[in-house]
């Protein structure tokens, strides 16, 4: 598994693998009630043809509603393509789609396509991140230098462009302005009763951020992440460990003040105030993440009854193990786990995604493995001996677990 997401009616959760198979798997609440544990078998299944770099969900998923259980997929040198998570839109009876008897449902009926195309190559432009607007009417592709922004009933081209960087013939890149690289992870911060759109946050290879307005799409500021050339961009001088090698998940707190940032090889997760980004909070420490494989994290939401909301920062690591700090914002420099809780161990693979279920009860666990295992023969040749090495042998593994909390 690469990647992994729940509906935001918490029914269903998706994950992407190196097999290039998109699946959904369903989540009932009542599973949780049960002692024995059960085994979680797919409801709907897409085979594509090239790897899946990213996917979105709608953001108003309703199981009850065939109209809104929609997901967007981004596939390596394909438009991006709009399918239903649920239903086989291929067959249809009075109306509505035949629902096969077997399981799994085949979803590789595809709804519509939005191209994004180099006027000038006609290359395919195909986004390695995407994300729906709060409205579920338009979303977010990010690419090379570019961050496009497609309306759900235009899909010719994208519906305006947002570019990080204004030039790319000027010697300066812009005239100093913007930063390059492929645009690797989008986060919409909440809507607030202020502004309903929300701010765009979008992280690049080259460890830049920049933040948009969500509707208009102009740059509010864009700022680089800390490294040992920049070490005051951060409370803690000691930056050791926390220089990563591109930005591969961000998420915003639940009142849309902090932002929380992930990278690739790297054994932190950043935390900045949107109220000032020219200095970093603090870092959650100890990630073990020093790794290329994209790992995610998740911020979990809980509430007493008096209403006082407490957040945690669940992620995992190449150890098998999950770690969870609790409301990190309000430290500063280098945090250690509060909590670390073990999962499956190193050997089950390294925790790609660890997601908070809505209703506080549960967590669900992504893993996922990649190792080349090369075998060598020895040759005899007369009173000489050789060695040959034979045909490596890929060996991928991983595993969906749903966790529940005491």
């Amino acid at each position: 598994i690469q990647d992994a997401q729940i509906s935001p009616d918490g029914s269903c959760i998706f994950t992407a693998d190196a097999s290039r198979k998109f699946t959904v798997y369903p989540f009932n609440p009542y599973m949780l009630d049960d002692e024995p544990t059960r085994g979680l078998e797919p409801y709907a299944v897409f085979q594509a043809t090239d790897p899946i770099w990213s996917f979105a969900v709608n953001p108003r998923f309703d199981l009850n509603d065939m109209h809104k259980t929609t997901v967007l997929l981004g596939c390596r040198d394909q438009y991006v393509h709009l399918y239903n998570a649920l239903y086989n839109m291929s067959k249809f009876s009075q109306g509505r789609p035949c629902q096969d008897p077997a399981l799994p449902v085949d979803i590789s009926h595809k709804l519509a396509a939005y191209k994004m195309v180099c006027p000038l190559t006609e290359a395919i432009h195909s986004p390695l991140s995407l994300a729906y607007s709060h409205c579920g009417n338009y979303f977010y592709a990010g690419h090379q230098d570019v961050i496009s922004i497609f309306d759900m009933d235009r899909k010719d081209k994208p519906m305006t462009d947002i570019r990080t960087i204004p030039s790319k013939r000027n010697k300066l890149k812009g005239g100093g302005r913007g930063f390059k690289g492929h645009i690797t992870a989008l986060a919409l911060s909440p809507s607030t009763p202020y502004y309903n759109a929300g701010v765009l946050a979008a992280g690049s290879r080259t460890r830049y951020v920049g933040l948009y307005d969500g509707n208009t799409g102009q740059e509010v500021t864009h700022f680089d992440l800390p490294d040992i050339m920049s070490s005051t961009t951060i409370h803690d001088r000691d930056v050791k460990g926390v220089e990563g090698k591109g930005v591969t998940h961000m998420k915003w707190s639940y009142d849309g003040i902090y932002l929380c940032i992930a990278e690739r090889k790297s054994d932190t997760i950043l935390i900045y105030d949107s109220r000032n980004f020219s200095l970093a909070l603090g870092h959650c420490a100890g990630r073990k993440a020093l790794t290329n494989q994209k790992l995610g994290f998740d911020i979990r939401i809980t509430a007493d009854i008096y209403g006082d909301v407490d957040q945690q920062v669940w992620a995992g690591g190449t150890d098998g193990m999950v770690r969870v700090w609790k409301e990190p914002w309000l430290k500063e420099g280098a945090m250690e786990a509060d909590e670390v809780i073990d999962v499956g161990g190193p050997g089950e693979g390294a925790v790609v995604a660890s997601l908070a279920h809505g209703d506080g009860r549960a967590v669900v666990v992504a893993k996922g493995a990649c190792e080349i295992e090369k075998s060598k023969k020895s040759k005899r040749s007369g009173k000489k001996k050789t060695d040959s090495t034979a045909s490596s042998r890929l060996s991928q593994w991983g595993s969906l677990d749903i966790l529940r909390l005491g």
